[in-house]
């Protein structure tokens, strides 16, 4: 169920809940109804769509008088702030920290406060490093001409100029995370965090979940929970930064592209490689096999929480689509849509999103009007192209040319599966 103004924008700082690994056991929660927020300029935007750990379903709740377990001091912000800087044992300090009978440590980085009760081990000492490096993929995952994709150095003399080559802005505060050992203690703490509130939470079988730019998950093994942080630091970092949000289809699909890695014990550093996600490519092939696939009118119409009804793996396949339909904004039409994705993810930073579908439409009348349920066809207007039934045709068409047979190996090294041998 959801209310009558849900659409594809959501609020700033929503409560989010997401979920890997089809395999397991799933549990999905009512989900009530509550009243939209206002959001500025006039209007209703709809409540957060909160998904799963694999496919619980829950609506955002705002937590009352969390406790904030410690301060989060002030980054220096610096026109690359931190990007790619060395990263050694002095940029790292540990202190005891504990809640309950339960003890751990808080691993304070330059970027990050680390609450943790892991034991020493290889996911431990990963997580400063990888969220670190993390950090840094956010702000320039989005290539432009400065830094193209494999597959658009052929390509990019044909987009225009407009493209900016300076990162994302950084974050002006630590931002906190807390990765506990099990779930019973995960279960603890969110019961501490959230009170009465926590029972939607509690319903999650496998994963996480990030609340006003804190992400809170266990281990689920060090993949799947590396890329847990990767999609969770995606909202952390929107959150902390981006003054309008995206629409819910980008902001999900965005943090399903972070996910991509390579991070071997062996390694020092993460590799971020947004198309190395054999799950999202896994669920999208199948979901095309079976003529699953989800209309993008829904995709971009609809939250999240709304394909939960028609089973776990359209949900599934919704997280798939969307992260297909960033690469689309990639690479798609040979580049021509990233100026806009540019664009967006900087009018977003600023705060100008309802200004510039204004603008693009005067005769839509007050901005307001223009965040409701029909916001995903006049971003997609807006920004990439006022050819609907063009875009939609070509999604379709680059989906199909992902999913071909033999592009496997291409995903599992990380590269564009649309590049040619």
């Amino acid at each position: 169920m959801t209310g009558p103004d849900d659409g594809p924008l959501v609020p700033r700082l929503p409560d989010r809940l997401r979920g890997r690994r089809p395999r397991y056991d799933v549990g999905v929660t009512r989900i009530p109804r509550l009243s939209p927020r206002r959001w500025p300029g006039g209007g209703s935007s709809p409540l957060p769509a909160l998904i799963l750990v694999v496919a619980v379903a829950v609506v955002a709740c705002t937590p009352f008088d969390p406790p904030r377990p410690a301060a989060r001091d002030a980054i220096p912000v610096g026109e690359n702030a931190g990007l790619g800087v060395e990263f050694g044992p002095d940029d790292v300090q540990v202190e005891p920290w504990s809640f309950g009978d339960y003890e751990g440590s808080l691993i304070t980085t330059p970027t990050h406060l680390l609450h943790v009760t892991l034991p020493d081990g290889s996911l431990r000492q990963s997580l400063p490093i990888f969220t670190n490096r993390a950090l840094d993929h956010y702000r320039t995952m989005i290539p432009t001409p400065s830094r193209p994709t494999e597959r658009m150095t052929e390509t990019l003399e044909a987009v225009e100029p407009t493209v900016a080559s300076k990162p994302l802005p950084a974050p002006t505060e630590r931002m906190s995370s807390f990765v506990f050992d099990t779930r019973p203690q995960w279960a603890a703490w969110t019961q501490r965090r959230l009170g009465r509130q926590a029972g939607l939470y509690l319903a999650i079988e496998r994963g996480g979940y990030t609340i006003d730019a804190e992400s809170v998950l266990w281990d689920i093994g060090r993949y799947d929970t590396l890329c847990m942080l990767a999609h969770e630091g995606w909202h952390q970092y929107t959150q902390t930064v981006f003054r309008h949000p995206l629409p819910t289809f980008l902001e999900e699909g965005l943090a399903a592209y972070a996910e991509g890695h390579s991070f071997r014990r062996r390694d020092t550093e993460p590799r971020f490689m947004p198309w190395r996600n054999l799950e999202r490519y896994g669920q999208l092939r199948g979901a095309d096999y079976r003529n699953r696939l989800i209309d993008l009118d829904e995709l971009v119409s609809k939250p999240p929480q709304s394909f939960v009804s028609a089973g776990e793996r359209s949900l599934l396949t919704y997280y798939a689509q969307v992260w297909a339909l960033v690469h689309y904004l990639v690479e798609g039409r040979d580049g021509a849509y990233l100026p806009g994705l540019d664009k967006l993810l900087r009018d977003a930073a600023e705060g100008r999103i309802a200004t510039s579908l204004y603008d693009a439409d005067r005769s839509a009348g007050r901005r307001g009007r223009l965040l409701g349920p029909n916001a995903g066809r006049a971003i997609i207007a807006t920004y990439f192209d006022r050819d609907y039934a063009r875009f939609k045709a070509g999604y379709e068409d680059f989906i199909q040319k992902v999913v071909a047979r033999g592009n496997g190996t291409r995903i599992w090294q990380g590269r564009s599966p649309l590049l040619a041998d």
